[in-house]
């Protein structure tokens, strides 16, 4: 209709629908060149509601067509206009069909009221959709950006325990290497081992057996004054009362009581050799064993009080390096001076050889 207007209508350019709209409707009120031009617009647009109208042959036929039409409540324009220039279109049914039009408007309007209200309300709906919607995705925002750090979190940590473990099996594989030379440079060492577990338990079995002696022997009743001393065996006492003779000899004693090592060292200086003592381990740092074992001409290794590593370590050293070695398993003043003794009798049973 603005196209026709714009070109059968003498227009200023600033009229809205309306004005349009009475101005065609003036204009077609006369037979003219607008009114024809408006009627065959009409007819091409609805050609096809008209050629459906044009199977009515009468009223009544053509009020139940318009009926029909009517109540889909579609396209009721190209209705309208096949049915107000049908030939059997009369003033009464002119005067039905714009009644039912006029009502339709108002229904139309009511509905387009109803259709705006929902509107609103969809749209008041749509906004509070869309601030939900909004803060949903801030928090989804949000747990993705901490979900990123803590997988980046995650990275790190098992890239540093991929890190050990690799560092872990390096170092167990080189001292499995390292193992294996040790294994294969001495080949007697399980051997040794099972010794120096048996040792170890028979060491220990010698310390409970020790210890049960001193337990008995503090039980036992003191002999008073008035009885005359038991002579001594022939073979040691003669050991012992034989002037033991040591002269400038380092002698080393491993082990022994603390409270004892005055009388040792008075028994070896009184031989004129000079006194070394180690604890075995109970004090002393094992680190300075091998030091004084290799400055001592002689070793006493008193067996009931040394650690397992210090018996081993004597005993290597001296086996090494051919050092004279005498094992004591009693921790007293006779047991050591009977050591001196036969270490004096075998150094000089070797001299005069």
């Amino acid at each position: 209709m603005r196209q026709l207007a714009k070109r059968l209508l003498v227009l200023q350019g600033n009229e809205d629908d309306y004005t349009l709209h009475c101005s065609l409707v003036t204009a077609a009120a006369r037979r003219n060149a607008v009114a024809e031009a408006v009627q065959k617009d009409l007819e091409q647009r609805f050609s096809l509601d008209v050629r459906s109208a044009a199977q009515a042959k009468c009223r009544e036929s053509l009020t139940a067509w318009w009926r029909a039409r009517a109540a889909q409540g579609e396209a009721i324009a190209g209705a309208l206009w096949a049915t107000l220039t049908h030939a059997r279109c009369d003033e009464w049914l002119e005067m039905r069909v714009l009644g039912q039009v006029h009502m339709l408007q108002h229904q139309v309007g009511a509905a387009q009221r109803v259709d705006l209200s929902r509107y609103r309300e969809l749209a008041d709906e749509h906004q509070a959709l869309a601030r939900e919607y909004a803060a949903v995705q801030r928090r989804v925002t949000t747990w993705s950006l901490e979900h990123a750090r803590e997988q980046q979190a995650w990275e790190r940590d098992k890239l540093q325990l991929r890190a050990a473990q690799i560092s872990l099996q390096t170092q167990l594989a080189q001292a499995q290497e390292q193992l294996a030379r040790w294994q294969a440079a001495r080949p007697d060492l399980p051997e040794r081992e099972a010794l120096r577990e048996r040792l170890a338990e028979q060491i220990e079995r010698n310390q409970t057996l020790q210890r049960e002696v001193n337990r008995l022997a503090a039980r036992l009743p003191v002999v008073p004054d008035v009885f005359e001393a038991p002579e001594p065996a022939p073979e040691i006492d003669v050991l012992v009362s034989m002037p033991v003779k040591l002269e400038r000899r380092v002698v080393l004693c491993v082990g022994g009581r603390g409270g004892s090592v005055p009388q040792y060292r008075q028994a070896v200086e009184g031989c004129g050799a000079q006194f070394l003592h180690h604890d075995g381990g109970s004090e002393h740092k094992p680190a300075q064993l091998e030091p004084q074992l290799a400055a001592a001409d002689l070793v006493i290794c008193q067996t009931g009080c040394i650690s397992h590593d210090a018996y081993w370590r004597v005993k290597d050293h001296c086996k090494r390096h051919q050092k004279r070695c005498v094992f004591v398993e009693t921790p007293s003043r006779s047991a050591f001076e009977r050591a001196l003794a036969q270490a004096a009798a075998d150094e000089s049973a070797e001299t005069t050889l």
